[in-house]
């Protein structure tokens, strides 16, 4: 495949938006390349409008003034050949077909159409994202689908069969201040498929992760080799839906794709080295983990946080994620119970910080730095339960703004990994500041989770990668 394409699809010059609609000119195809900084030209195409958004419209692709480099399709099914005929005789380079409606539906009469787009395709120069498929975001070129995704570009890529699954991942990874070099959402791919784009992102500068959403694909070698390449240099995390008998079904009606058995999918993240998730939150949280923590020595973990059982749970979870809780040398509990300001504190591994979120600022200031000097632990994890406090919740807020600034301050001078785990609750007030302490950590480049068992599975993920690197 050659990298031409690719800049004209990342890159493209002119876009067509076929079926631009004069009712949404704002939240629309066109309103959102307006307003989201698309630096080229935009021509809408649609015979019952002269005017689009402060734009030319024209009726027809045969109409444009010029040879477009992309043509997105929002249009009745239906109406796909004759258009594609179109952008044939305009010279249109890549289309992409935003609509539904062809093989995904299971109706012969829709196959026979995906098959009659796909040989118009085959017998001309355009290449074809889709359909089905909500398409291209690149930030860096001003390209979208959404209209809420971060203009800021990152170094995350996105390889997505699903649209909605790709909106959803964006999303919670923007909430995360995860942000993105390159997303494409495919759809049925009648021509362009992952492979396709994992090659091109395998050597793809803006690029250091590469996430991929895959419900089913047609060639399982070209993919695994695809998938072999890009790890070379690069970590690779797939979700693979459909492993259910159930998630098949839906596979293969959403976008016509064979999913393929548990087995067989087991046996390919064995031997290719791909790190596997289980869900798009799995996902969001294992990129956090691979921006945020640079190095870990090992799976050895020291707990810190509030509460004696909370801290029993922790190491349950992190124990059945593949971690290890030792105890901390006895001259590390000692240091801890001189800094402690409560009796009864739990300092074995897990410590108690304090009793009441009150106090937990103080502690750690110097609790983090006697912990971090124990050659027993490769990493911390503390745990801040707001949702339990006994006081006031404005105190509460004060109180855990304070404790997170701690953190912010604490954790750069520290020798060893830390995340943090903040418990929101289900109050509105504890959980409003939750989010306002996780904004503030996340700021301060630190990994946050919302729970012990993600942020156990996240850091067990990453050493798993490494381990991979390591045997690879």
């Amino acid at each position: 495949m050659s990298q031409e394409l690719f800049d004209q699809i990342f890159h493209p010059a002119t876009v067509a938006i076929v079926g631009a609609s004069a009712k949404d000119p704002e939240t629309g195809w066109i309103g959102r390349l307006v307003n989201f900084g698309y630096p080229g030209r935009i021509y809408p195409v649609n015979p019952k409008a002269s005017e689009i958004a402060g734009l030319k419209c024209y009726p027809t692709v045969r109409d444009l003034p010029e040879p477009v480099d992309l043509a997105v399709f929002n249009i009745p099914a239906r109406l796909t050949p004759k258009i594609m005929q179109d952008c044939v005789a305009s010279g249109v380079k890549i289309v992409h077909i935003f609509t539904a409606g062809f093989s995904e539906t299971g109706k012969e009469e829709a196959r026979k159409l995906e098959a009659r787009v796909a040989e118009i395709a085959r017998a001309s120069n355009i290449r074809v994202i889709g359909p089905n498929c909500m398409g291209v975001y690149y930030p860096a070129g001003g390209l979208t689908f959404r209209s809420t995704f971060a203009r800021e570009a990152g170094t995350v890529s996105l390889v997505s069969q699903s649209g909605a699954g790709a909106t959803r991942f964006v999303q919670l990874a923007n909430d995360r201040h995860i942000y993105f070099s390159k997303v494409v959402s495919y759809g049925n791919a009648l021509d362009l498929d992952a492979p396709d784009f994992l090659e091109y992102l395998a050597e793809d500068s803006e690029t250091g992760i590469i996430t991929c959403y895959i419900e089913g694909v047609r060639n399982g070698r070209r993919f695994m080799a695809a998938v072999k390449r890009c790890l070379q240099w690069k970590p690779v995390i797939i979700m693979k839906a459909g492993l259910t008998e159930g998630g098949a079904g839906a596979a293969a009606s959403h976008t016509a794709s064979l999913a393929g058995s548990a087995l067989i999918w087991d046996a390919f993240f064995r031997q290719v080295g791909a790190i596997q998730v289980n869900s798009l939150e799995e996902m969001a949280d294992a990129v956090m983990t691979l921006l945020r923590m640079k190095y870990v020595g090992g799976r050895r973990v020291g707990i810190v946080g509030r509460g004696g059982g909370i801290g029993v749970i922790a190491t349950d979870a992190c124990e059945r994620a593949g971690l290890k809780v030792p105890p901390f040398l006895p001259e590390t509990q000692k240091q801890l119970e001189a800094i402690s300001p409560e009796a009864g504190i739990t300092v074995r591994n897990p410590v108690e910080s304090t009793r009441e979120i009150a106090g937990a600022a103080d502690f750690y200031y110097r609790g983090l730095r006697i912990v971090d000097g124990d050659p027993q632990v490769d990493f911390i994890i503390t745990h801040i339960a707001a949702d339990i406090y006994g006081g006031r919740r404005q105190d509460m807020q004060t109180e855990l703004l304070k404790a997170a600034e701690a953190l912010a301050v604490t954790v750069p001078t520290l020798t060893k990994p830390l995340v943090v785990v903040l418990y929101a609750g289900e109050h509105l007030e504890t959980f409003s500041a939750t989010l306002q302490a996780r904004d503030l950590l996340l700021k301060a480049g630190i990994a946050v989770y919302s729970s012990i068992e993600t942020a156990a599975r996240a850091v067990a993920i990453f050493q798993g990668a490494r381990d991979t690197e390591k045997t690879h």
